[in-house]
């Protein structure tokens, strides 16, 4: 399974059973994937989602709060990602019921029923309320975009960026929620995708909270072993990177170093030279590979700086040759 789907399952075993919570999971679901079907006068709430647990969610608390059953069907039109559906089905004997308590309905100033876009205060009015609010928008509405690996080859592991997003059919809604998340802790950004609205997390630490939030606590290990696995990996690369760099600036310097030698030994003779540059010019000639650091070494009794002003000096000299 997914990295996401693991986490929604996390969050459903651990949802809260107190019956206002219970309420406010109902309206999160619906809301987040619930539509609204007339038919022959009776109303009923239909929810499609791909997470077959939903509907036992669902179907606990009709039975809990109205005496009633749902019913759960597949979908028989393959979604985008051509994962398998569900139809879930609120009975028409408890839908307008359902809509009313859970905030998502109402009687407007002119006597007519209208579907309210954003999110009702008072569903989410306790604390636990609202926390339960958003494990219900997080089971059905986020998809998340981070792959973990489980083991296998380093060289496998193809890295991407950390992130999760919350989808919504209604500006207001998304904009309810943002604010839901911020007032725990938690910044979200918007966005438009066609016709619909995304609310979208990037920040590691900030998926963290969020999952921990919700009660995903396996999922907040994976992703904290991933952050750690993914640092120590671009650790390695910068000083791979940094070695790589310095070696190429060593095989540059001695190039140049090796051509002035030449070209002091072809104007005027290397034996022009003090002993010391001489025995320095012999080791460079030998040694192409070394640093300054390791010439200094192979010679003895001259240090680093010494070795440095040396070859200065033959630089100096080769080019007013």
């Amino acid at each position: 399974m997914s990295f996401a789907r693991d986490a929604r399952i996390e969050v459903i075993n651990s949802l809260c059973q107190n019956e206002c919570c219970k309420l406010s999971e109902l309206s999160a679901i619906v809301h987040s994937c619930g539509e609204l079907n007339i038919n022959g006068g009776q109303m009923s709430v239909v929810i499609k989602t791909d997470m077959q647990q939903v509907y036992g969610i669902i179907n606990d608390t009709l039975k809990r709060l109205y005496g009633d059953f749902a019913e759960i069907m597949l979908d028989e039109d393959l979604n985008i990602n051509k994962s398998v559906r569900y139809i879930i089905t609120v009975p028409p004997s408890c839908s307008k019921e359902v809509l009313f308590d859970c905030g998502l309905a109402r009687i407007n100033p002119q006597g007519n029923f209208e579907l309210i876009k954003g999110i009702d205060e008072h569903i989410i009015e306790s604390p636990c309320c609202a926390l339960s609010y958003i494990k219900g928008v997080f089971i059905t509405s986020s998809t998340a975009g981070i792959k973990i690996f489980e083991g296998g080859p380093d060289e496998d592991r193809k890295f991407s960026g950390y992130h999760l997003e919350f989808i919504f059919r209604e500006e207001e809604f998304a904009d309810d929620f943002s604010a839901l998340l911020f007032s725990q802790g938690i910044s979200s950004k918007k966005s438009k995708r066609k016709h619909l609205f995304v609310l979208y997390i990037k920040e590691a630490e900030q998926l963290s909270d969020l999952l921990a939030m919700v009660g995903a606590f396996k999922s907040v290990l994976k992703l904290q072993n991933e952050i750690t696995v993914r640092q120590v990996r671009n650790n390695i690369n910068r000083q791979n990177n940094c070695f790589s760099a310095n070696v190429e600036k060593t095989a540059t310097a001695a190039m140049k170093q090796i051509a002035a030698i030449e070209r002091i030994k072809n104007k005027r003779g290397l034996g022009s030279l003090s002993d010391g540059l001489i025995r320095l010019c012999e080791l460079r000639l030998a040694h192409p590979e070394e640093s300054i650091e390791g010439l200094a070494g192979l010679m003895g009794n001259v240090t680093k700086s010494g070795v440095n002003h040396q070859l200065r000096k033959l630089m100096k000299l080769a080019e007013e040759l």
